[in-house]
């Protein structure tokens, strides 16, 4: 509901959404947040992130253009060998670094949710690496498989053979809608368990640092997040937005992408649609598809899927409202239900608004 409903809308009805004035706001702030520099760090990764793997602009392989060398190409590359900018960017990777260290020592040190799961730090540490990898790999190769739909996959099966077949699958029929569907729950799940393995617990306390910087890093989940969006995100969709081929010209991708389809085949995620069919009839614009009308047979699967997901759905809304109102969730000691209620509701669709753009 907070972030597939709002992405298939967006997708189906783009002029439509892009209509709501909250979008402009959602925009300046990102904007804002951006311009800070927080997390500016994955410019610089992104960059050495390609001169080490030889990534290349998709237009050298299309178009001829002349293969990138380890020379700014670009503004932003240029801006990052100049003084005013490096501050930015120095700023943002001593927080990274730093973040990382002290994730890393409350997983060593017995001192993070995975503890409490008798689950040992060494084996929270490869399942956590492994996680901020995969995640990388879905987050990049999303925005990857976007931008290649106008690419003909014989265009590219030559130089990137393990390309074409990543296209050739999610750009069949609708599977690139349901590549997007099975993928966003692949992320959450990927974050959730993330979360499981390097969460501070309650009290933590590392490497003797001060208790406002511990709390502020560790308690609060920052150093976490910092972490996570850095390290399993930007750094990949920098890079996969201007060298989609070379970045998902690898098994990996290929399997996450059967994952993600198995998964939005499995009808855990079909109300979506609902949403998406109850939009199209309200504000009377069809709803575009590559492939047939379904048949009676296909009808049939497609709608016990949405019964299948809408009780689901139901029931997860009837249990994390009933904790709201109990006062049995995370929220701040004080806040009273309604309110936790109302910012719970406002946060989806905040984050809903940020997904459709």
């Amino acid at each position: 509901v907070a972030s597939l409903a709002w992405r298939i809308i967006a997708s189906s009805f783009p002029v439509a959404f892009l209509s709501n004035p909250f979008i402009y706001v959602i925009l300046r702030l990102c904007l804002l947040i951006q311009e800070s520099g927080i997390c500016s760090s994955a410019w610089i990764l992104s960059r050495y992130h390609k001169i080490m793997l030889g990534y290349q602009p998709d237009e050298v392989y299309l178009e001829g253009a002349p293969p990138h060398t380890s020379a700014p190409t670009n503004r932003r590359e240029k801006d990052i060998d100049r003084l005013v900018s490096a501050i930015k960017y120095i700023y943002s990777l001593v927080l990274l670094i730093f973040s990382v260290i002290v994730v890393m020592a409350a997983l060593f040190t017995n001192q993070t949710a995975a503890a409490e799961f008798n689950i040992p730090a060494a084996g929270a540490f490869f399942v956590f690496w492994f996680l901020i990898l995969w995640l990388a790999q879905i987050e990049g190769g999303q925005g990857a498989l976007v931008g290649l739909q106008s690419v003909p996959s014989y265009e590219i099966a030559n130089n990137h053979p393990i390309s074409a077949k990543c296209t050739n699958l999610a750009h069949k029929g609708d599977n690139m809608e349901r590549f997007i569907v099975g993928r966003q729950f692949l992320v959450v799940l990927i974050v959730f368990v993330m979360n499981m393995m390097g969460s501070a617990s309650k009290g933590a306390s590392v490497l003797g640092l001060p208790e406002a910087v511990t709390s502020l890093f560790l308690e609060s989940g920052l150093a976490l997040i910092l972490v996570t969006i850095m390290l399993g995100q930007l750094t990949a969709q920098i890079n996969a937005a201007n060298c989609m081929m070379d970045f998902i010209n690898n098994y990996f991708m290929l399997f996450s992408t059967y994952v993600s389809l198995g998964i939005e085949y499995s009808g855990l995620l079909h109300a979506v649609y609902l949403v998406q069919i109850l939009f199209s009839k309200t504000t009377g614009t069809p709803i575009q598809s590559n492939e047939p009308p379904r048949t009676r047979l296909q009808s049939i699967f497609f709608w016990v899927r949405v019964l299948l997901s809408l009780a689901v759905l139901g029931f997860a809304f009837a249990v994390t409202l009933g904790a709201l109102f109990q006062g049995k969730t995370t929220m701040w000691p004080g806040v009273p239900p309604g309110v936790s209620v109302v910012i719970f509701f406002f946060l989806m669709c905040f984050v809903g608004l940020m997904e459709g753009m």
